[in-house]
């Protein structure tokens, strides 16, 4: 996008017969108008836009010190204005000749008006080509967001409308949240910086987008032109950006109820047939018939900042999606990939590497889903990075059959080991549960409990005793950890 109001212009337009006195390059004389501004002041600087052209006719100017002119042409300079246009004829019947040495000196442009042009003619003119100008950047930028909503219509990704803006404007563009974090870019491989939210940038053009928010969204473009052109132009098309962005939680947030009413009645395996599963799935406006994907990621703390990129992630991978958060929990159910569903995982397990967040591949059977909600659930508590969780979760599994007579038979498994602690103040409750969590390991087990391995082999003797079965074999040891499992479901 470029400007068409140059100095050079102003030279060939025949009817200002305006004549250039300095040895300008063309470089200079190429400098891009931001303005006139009429002053009979010495000191219009404070008054001035980078460069703006000055228009005066020198009254009160009547001095012939070089140094003075030398003075007055530097302020000038350090604006910097793009020229300086000097109307003869009214204060002074020639150009100063300080004027012309001060302007060569600082390689200021220097154009003369002659007297026979009224300086209102000059500036009319700029102010009109330049409302000609400003009204055809704000139509540009209606039409590129009429372009973008079409897009928008038809489900495009934030990424593709940006793409559509670049194309147009030709510099990179972001779009950051609230936290400082890039959630989109094109081109893809351009580098962004964190936090330009509180930290602006030099050449880079900051908008908020008007979304509704008190911490909204911002889009970033490396600005090539002047800030007031590219902010006309993209005002339109900010809307549409942030309607599109918005949309993951207008649509999520219509259905965040019921989201949640699913994923209770996934988990309440006693209380909720798998009836009433089937009708929680259908209120959230999911089609039973195809694959259905699940993730979950801790929000807690810091992590709340992803809260953006994994929305405006899952949207660009898939067309289906429903979205909630409760508690410290983000829980999404995605269907339909746009891509391969091996590189969707791949772009959501990157967005955070040290993220608890636990994606579960696509099943068809409503009653695998409601074991993979579980399963994610509850792996998510236990690890410390994304990851793509196995097919099969022991912890879903026994929940999925804890039955009222499971637990019970739990609790009767292991009441020696409770009377036994009672009545001797011994902690082999505690200590089978160290020996299950450290996979059975004797010295990760007797550093977990601060024991000698002499203590930790009675104990695992005398538990053996009391509960009838073998420690050392993989039946034992499953026994417990699923009877330990089930009297915990117990308790909740």
């Amino acid at each position: 996008m470029e400007l068409e109001m140059r100095v050079v212009d102003l030279l060939l337009e025949r009817s200002l017969q305006l004549l250039l006195q300095t040895p300008s390059s063309e470089l200079r004389l190429a400098t891009e108008l931001s303005g006139c501004a009429p002053t009979e002041l010495m000191d219009p600087t404070p008054f001035l836009d980078p460069h703006s052209l000055l228009l005066t006719s020198g009254i009160g100017m009547n001095f012939s010190d070089e140094r003075t002119w030398d003075a007055f042409v530097e302020r000038l300079a350090e604006v910097p204005v793009s020229a300086i246009v000097f109307a003869t004829g009214m204060a002074h019947r020639a150009l100063p000749p300080g004027l012309i040495g001060a302007c060569t000196k600082h390689d200021v442009p220097l154009l003369e008006v002659p007297a026979a042009v009224p300086p209102l003619q000059v500036n009319r003119f700029i102010e009109s080509l330049m409302q000609a100008e400003r009204l055809a950047v704000v139509n540009r930028g209606w039409t590129l967001a009429d372009e973008c909503a079409r897009l928008a219509n038809q489900d495009a990704e934030v990424v593709t409308l940006l793409a559509t803006v670049f194309n147009v404007i030709q510099s990179p563009l972001a779009v950051y949240d609230a936290y400082g974090t890039v959630i989109a870019q094109y081109p893809a491989l351009a580098t962004w910086t964190t936090g330009i939210r509180t930290k602006p940038q030099v050449g880079v053009l900051s908008i908020p987008l008007p979304m509704g928010l008190n911490n909204p969204c911002r889009l970033a473009i490396r600005e090539k032109d002047s800030e007031s052109q590219l902010a006309s132009l993209l005002g339109p098309v900010a809307s549409i950006i942030a309607l599109q962005l918005n949309r993951s939680v207008i649509v999520d947030a219509s259905r965040q109820h019921e989201i949640k009413n699913f994923v209770i009645a996934c988990e309440s395996w006693e209380e909720a047939t798998h009836l009433d599963v089937r009708r929680a799935f259908v209120d959230i406006g999911l089609d039973a018939r195809v694959a259905t994907s699940v993730l979950v990621a801790d929000m807690s703390g810091e992590l709340a900042s992803t809260s953006w990129q994994l929305r405006v992630a899952l949207h660009e991978k898939f067309q289906t999606l429903r979205v909630t958060e409760f508690g410290d929990r983000l829980v999404a159910f995605a269907q339909n990939p746009r891509m391969d569903f091996d590189e969707a995982v791949e772009r959501l397990l990157h967005i955070h590497d040290r993220q608890p967040l636990v994606v579960k591949g696509p099943t068809l059977s409503l009653f695998e889903l409601r074991l993979s909600v579980v399963h994610a659930l509850q792996l998510v508590q236990g690890i410390d990075r994304p990851q793509l969780a196995p097919e099969l979760g022991l912890s879903a599994v026994v929940t999925a059959t804890a039955g009222r007579g499971a637990k019970e038979a739990a609790r009767k498994f292991l009441a020696p080991l409770w009377e036994h602690d009672l009545k001797r103040a011994g902690p082999l409750v505690e200590t089978l549960r160290a020996y299950l969590d450290n996979d059975a390991q004797p010295s990760k087990t007797c550093s977990a409990l601060f024991i000698h391995r002499n203590s930790l082999n009675y104990r695992l003797r005398k538990i053996e005793t009391l509960l009838r079965l073998n420690l050392g074999s993989v039946e034992g040891q499953a026994t417990c950890l699923i009877a330990l499992r089930l009297v915990d479901l117990g308790e909740k």
